[in-house]
Parts: structure tokens; C-alpha cells; sequence
């Protein structure tokens, strides 16, 4: 499997950032770094242009909050909140940060008419233990497991309601511990910084007083291929191509059909307040056709998004601002 174990967390304050791969504009401050775990992931965290007692704290209150969420969303870790759910079909009295998440997650199921599922694990556990090849009668088996309408959830208990069900929140939680740490950030009186953890959020403006350029590209280890201003707003990107189970078989896979994403987009980004929202409406995104995700955008307000289509040409379509 070539699947991407890397993530980037930089929060960077009065300096300036672009690229997915945000390159950092030398400041004469010194930089504190924490380096761990995301989502499975290796993560890092960075903080530039801040005396170093503060950069220290905020990296020490960031990294601990990573950890926390680590605890909760992850299907990589055993003792996660996520993985005994998965593993009982029951998550009695939840942490109330899965049941956020759930909600935001429902929302997106409803938009995207069942194109974002997280009840897709089953099905993705199946390609990537066969490297994007699985057998036929183990792919159909598995896809009759996918079923968000299984899934119950209040404040007392998560559970399923068919067996062997199971849930991943990849595609919607780095979005949402993007945001968990944007607004821990912003508690503390951080008012201009760019926090990027597979997700990018833009607090603020730049040292100019003009909003940060984020950079974006079908693949996160690319040069930007084209760039957006963003102030207070996340931006997530998706690509059929961005991690492969094989090189070429693509790690979103659709809820529907049961096979991998085709390659009608090179990638498709969503702009919005919240990281988690343009997280899932990317993911789900990237699996549908220009009607569809007109559709889809129609549902929602204050989204932008930017798509690039496999033969090249951009698009770009806009929802109604909140009212």
C-alpha cells in the first residue's frame, strides 16, 4: 500500500505561508517544533514568530489536544473511543467531541445524498489488505456491510444496528481537530496564523494585513498549482490520486458502487468556515460528476469550490452566504 503516513501542523504568527506544504518566510524569532501522531499519522507542529515561553505553551496545549482527540477519533489506535465502537458495534456514554463529529458527519451523508459514508471501513479494510485488488465475492461481502442508515447515536450510546459494521472518520476528522485546534488557538489570543493538519484553516491576515495564500495541488508533496486568499476560512482538498492502495487504485472509494473513485477530478477543493465541513463535502466531492456536486453545494451555505477535471479544465461554484 503507498498510502501517505505524513501530516504537517504549522501555526505561524505574523509571517507569511504558502503551498499545502506552506513554505514559512524566515522571521527573526525562534521556531518551537513538537513532533507525534495524527490520525495515525506522523505529525509536526510548528510555531513561528512568537517569543519562545509562548511558542512553548501553545505548541504543549496544541500537542496535548492532538493526543486527546488521538483517543477518541482514530481506528489506528485500540484503546481509541472509535475502535471499541468498531469492535462491540456499542461506544456506551460517548465523548461528546464523536458525537459533534457525527452530527457534522450526518449533515454531509443527507448533502451528498450517501456519497460520504463513514460506514465505508469494512470495504477500505478489504482493499487495502489486498492492495487495491480484492476478491470479487470479499469486495461484495464487504459493501453490503456500508450503511449509514445503521448507525444510531444520542447522548448515551453509539451504536450499530447490523453486525460488523465499522466506522473511519479519516475523511472528516483532520478536519475537525484542524478546527478543535484553530479555536483553542484563537482562546488564547492568536489572532493571525495558518494551522494545517491534512486541513488547512487561515486565522486572520498575514504580517501585510492581507489574507494568507494557500497554495493547493492534487498532491500534498506537489508545488501549488494555484493559489487562494483565505481569511477565517479552511480550505481541504481531495484527489482520486493523492494516496493509491497500489499506485493507481484510489484510497476513497465510493459508498455506492463499492469501487474505488475514478479520475474525473484531479482534485477538488472546498472552501468554508469549518475545516470538518470542507473536509467532508471535499471527500464526498471528488466521487460525483459536475451535477451532482452542484447539487450537493446548492445544500449548503458559505461553500466555495475549486475543481480541477482530469482533462485539465477548472471549475468553480458557490453556495448561497449564510443569511
Amino acid at each position: 500500500m503507498t498510502l501517505s503516513r505524513r501530516r504537517f501542523i504549522s501555526i505561524t504568527a505574523g509571517v507569511a505561508a504558502s503551498g499545502i506544504g506552506a513554505a514559512i518566510a524566515p522571521v527573526p524569532a525562534e521556531t518551537a517544533t513538537w513532533r507525534g501522531v495524527a490520525l495515525g499519522a506522523d505529525a509536526k507542529l510548528v510555531v513561528t514568530g512568537l517569543p519562545r515561553p509562548e511558542a512553548d505553551r501553545l505548541i504543549a496545549m496544541a500537542g496535548a489536544e492532538i493526543e486527546r482527540l488521538e483517543n477518541i477519533f482514530s481506528v489506528y489506535r485500540p484503546q481509541s473511543s472509535l475502535s471499541a465502537l468498531n469492535a462491540t458495534g456499542i461506544l456506551e456514554m460517548p465523548p461528546p467531541e464523536l458525537l459533534s463529529l457525527l452530527s457534522i458527519a450526518d449533515s454531509i451523508h443527507a448533502a451528498s445524498g450517501g456519497m460520504f459514508d463513514p460506514t465505508i471501513q469494512p470495504l477500505w479494510r478489504v482493499y487495502a489488505e489486498h492492495k487495491g485488488q480484492p476478491p470479487r465475492a470479499l469486495m461484495r461481502e464487504a459493501a453490503g456491510l456500508v450503511g449509514w442508515q445503521h448507525v444510531r447515536s444520542n447522548a448515551g450510546f453509539v451504536k450499530f444496528e447490523k453486525a460488523n459494521i465499522a466506522l473511519t472518520l479519516n475523511g472528516i476528522a483532520q478536519g475537525f481537530i484542524t478546527d478543535r485546534i484553530t479555536r483553542l488557538l484563537k482562546s488564547e489570543g492568536l489572532s493571525s496564523a495558518v494551522v494545517k493538519l491534512g486541513e488547512i484553516a487561515a486565522v486572520g491576515h498575514d504580517q501585510r494585513n492581507e489574507p494568507w495564500q494557500i497554495g493547493i495541488a492534487k498532491r500534498g508533496d506537489e508545488p501549488a498549482e494555484e493559489f487562494v486568499a483565505l481569511a477565517d476560512q479552511a480550505i481541504a482538498t481531495s484527489s482520486a490520486v493523492g494516496t493509491t492502495f497500489d499506485g493507481t487504485t484510489s484510497h476513497i472509494i465510493d459508498p455506492g458502487s463499492g469501487l474505488p473513485a475514478r479520475s474525473r477530478w484531479q482534485r477538488v477543493s472546498v472552501i468554508h468556515p469549518s475545516a470538518a465541513i470542507a473536509d467532508g463535502l471535499s471527500t464526498a466531492a471528488i466521487l460525483m460528476d459536475r451535477d451532482r456536486i452542484g447539487d450537493m453545494i446548492a445544500q449548503t451555505t458559505n461553500v466555495q469550490l475549486i475543481a480541477k477535471s482530469a482533462n485539465g479544465d477548472r471549475y468553480s461554484m458557490a453556495s448561497r452566504p449564510q443569511s
